[in-house]
């Protein structure tokens, strides 16, 4: 961890088992006896920290200590010249420093939440849990001869900005950081553009924002404050590859609107720091793992926050709340798709203070599903018609599984006049929603067993058709639950209708899989009766296939390995009930599971039909009825 690392080396340097330490340059302005760094505000910030401790029983020095000053909030000043005032008891306590502090009569509750004030928590906690076993610290940390610790100054003033600060660093032999020379290049490209923006811009870079940033990764600061630049670029077209982006970006071609979009957007998160799901939507898409669909959803925010310039109105949940349930209802997993989505909320920004009004007349976009867009307009003009029904569609819509899409209920809520009954709608929901939790059915494979007694409610996928897999953030290629709900088919709508909320769940779907009378000549028999089968099937794809009159399971994503006839599969599950012994097998050439042997005899499915062959390659059956798994084991239940 870097916070661990850097006193870790403290320490050492302090204690001569290290040279000096090094914390490289530091460029700022000095403004007669005050020094204004740029950069480099953590560094000193621990360092001074630091000596807090050092001199926690060293009265004398508090008017020296008092002259640090942080000037990125009121809190954050107030803050320190406190502890600055009572470090004896911080310090001397038995409590952490963090405990000690939170449990004293001079600090403020409200300060808990200021970020600056967080990080300097966890900072005073380490510094004493790392040099409570030096003694004399205030003696090694300021001797003269030695100096442990030590930082190079540079005036900005001096060196100017960007391309001419980058080569005069580097003549030091310390080049900027990819971030510290992107900061001076961006700034450098503002003050080109004589903004009314730029003073108030380059305070909050280096304050506020970059509290901001430390609160929220301090262990990746410069990465993820790079981050969020990247991300505002790329959404705004500058590049599409974020390989050396900051290295070759025109920088004279980023306007105002840029500069704009970023201060509005970061001044509402730092004077915003309870908006929970807005803090989360913009750093989801500064994390290293980020998706196309978190980059649709960051830029949905920021186009907000620049239109309502910063503030919100009272209508960004409305309109985040319609982004989302679009985004995350829509495939965005290719560059092309990224892009569309991108274009498509630009096309909606006119619209940012009334994105519900909009789609209930029209809600004309591009580059969503249009199965979602049709759903949201439908959904703005019954959240606009009644209250109470709004109330129900908000309620539905924060399912985990489900994202948003609640369409399923709205359609089978319509009645024989072509209204949309908000009762019908809520008792449907309240069904859908009790079969699935985060991420998953909470009834597994039984969910599509009972699906199964109504139906084949298999989803086409090319050549193959699947069950529909768990995960709801399904792939293109492979259908999910989510979706066949979505779809509210008549199958769905057969289990929903038979199902109560009132009693247990999984004893209703037992009840109905037990109670099943299918065809047993019907495949959806073998899996209802022989839930094993689904063992055979990829979770992240339960595929099936026609082949000629077999219907086969598809272990895979494809049918290029070793597949298995369902009945034939069914009929070694029954064989196993019995005590008796099989072994499902292939022909020469084949990848397909064609028969399966049992004390020497080949059993084989073919028109419906199990033909059993003894070791002489005689037909010593073909089943008749019309339950093949029965009669084929009774037979074998005689040899």
């Amino acid at each position: 961890m870097v916070r661990d690392n850097l006193l870790a080396d403290m320490k050492s340097a302090i204690l001569g088992e290290t040279k000096p330490l090094d914390l490289n340059f530091v460029y700022g302005k000095a403004e007669g006896s005050k020094f204004i760094p740029i950069d480099g505000q953590q560094r000193l910030t621990t360092l001074f920290l630091l000596h807090l401790y050092a001199f926690y029983n060293d009265s004398s020095k508090t008017k020296l200590l008092r002259n640090f000053s942080y000037e990125t909030r009121t809190s954050s000043r107030d803050f320190l010249e406190k502890l600055t005032e009572n470090r004896a008891a911080v310090f001397s306590s038995k409590l952490i420093p963090s405990r000690e502090i939170e449990d004293s009569e001079w600090f403020v509750l409200s300060w808990k939440y200021d970020p600056t004030i967080q990080s300097v928590f966890i900072m005073l906690d380490k510094i004493k849990e790392t040099f409570e076993d030096v003694e004399n610290l205030d003696q090694l940390l300021t001797d003269q001869e030695s100096e442990p610790i030590a930082f190079k100054f540079l005036d900005i003033d001096d060196l100017g900005m960007e391309d001419s600060l980058y080569i005069k660093l580097n003549e030091r032999g310390k080049p900027l950081t990819p971030f510290e020379n992107f900061k001076a290049r961006l700034i450098g490209r503002l003050q080109k553009l004589q903004s009314t923006l730029t003073d108030d811009f380059e305070q909050n870079f280096d304050r506020e924002w970059t509290d901001l940033f430390w609160s929220k990764s301090w262990k990746n600061f410069d990465q993820t404050y790079l981050a969020f630049f990247s991300g505002l670029l790329m959404n705004a077209g500058f590049f599409e590859n974020e390989a050396n982006w900051s290295n070759t970006l025109d920088y004279d071609k980023i306007g105002e609107e840029v500069f704009g979009t970023a201060f509005y957007t970061l001044n509402f998160l730092c004077q915003n720091p309870d908006n929970n799901e807005v803090h989360q939507l913009v750093f989801n898409a500064l994390k290293e793992k980020r998706t196309y669909q978190d980059r649709v959803l960051f830029h949905a925010v920021t186009t907000y926050l620049f239109h309502a310039k910063g503030i919100d109105t009272g209508s960004l949940r409305k309109w985040l709340r319609i982004i989302q349930n679009l985004t995350l209802n829509s495939q965005i997993d290719q560059p092309v798709l990224y892009r569309r989505a991108i274009n498509g909320i630009n096309s909606l920004s006119e619209n940012w203070n009334d994105l519900i009004e909009y789609f209930s007349r029209n809600g004309n976009v591009t580059g969503f599903s249009q199965e979602q867009i049709e759903e949201e307009r439908l959904k703005a003009q019954l959240i606009l018609q009644s209250v109470d029904f709004a109330e129900e569609i908000y309620k539905a819509e924060q399912h985990p599984y489900f994202s948003g899409q609640v369409r399923s209920a709205l359609w089978y809520s319509k009645n024989g006049v072509g209204k949309y009954d908000k009762d019908s709608f809520v008792r449907y929901w309240d069904k859908i929603s009790s079969l699935f939790e985060r991420g998953k059915p909470k009834h597994g494979h039984l969910l599509r067993q009972a699906l199964l007694t109504y139906g084949d409610f298999t989803i086409s996928v090319g050549e193959y058709k699947t069950l529909c897999v768990d995960d709801p953030n399904e792939a293109a290629s492979t259908p999910s639950l989510k979706r066949l709900f979505s779809n509210h088919g008549n199958v769905v709508k057969c289990l929903l209708d038979e199902l109560d909320t009132i009693s247990d769940i999984r004893s209703q779907l037992e009840d109905i899989v037990n109670k099943a009378t299918l065809p047993k000549i019907d495949w959806r028999y073998c899996f209802v009766k022989f839930p094993e089968l689904f063992k055979w099937m990829s979770v992240s794809h339960l595929r099936l296939r026609k082949v000629g009159d077999e219907l086969l399971i598809i272990p895979n994503k494809s049918s290029n390995g070793y597949n298995y006839e369902v009945f034939s599969t069914a009929l070694h599950y029954a064989l196993k009930q019995q005590g008796i012994r099989s072994d499902l097998e292939s022909e020469l050439g084949t990848w397909a599971i064609r028969y399966l042997r049992s004390m020497e005899h080949k059993v084989k499915f073919k028109n419906g039909k199990f033909i059993v062959i003894d070791a002489k390659d005689i037909v010593v059956l073909k089943t008749k009825t019309d339950d093949p798994i029965a009669e084929a084991t009774h037979h074998l239940l005689k040899l």
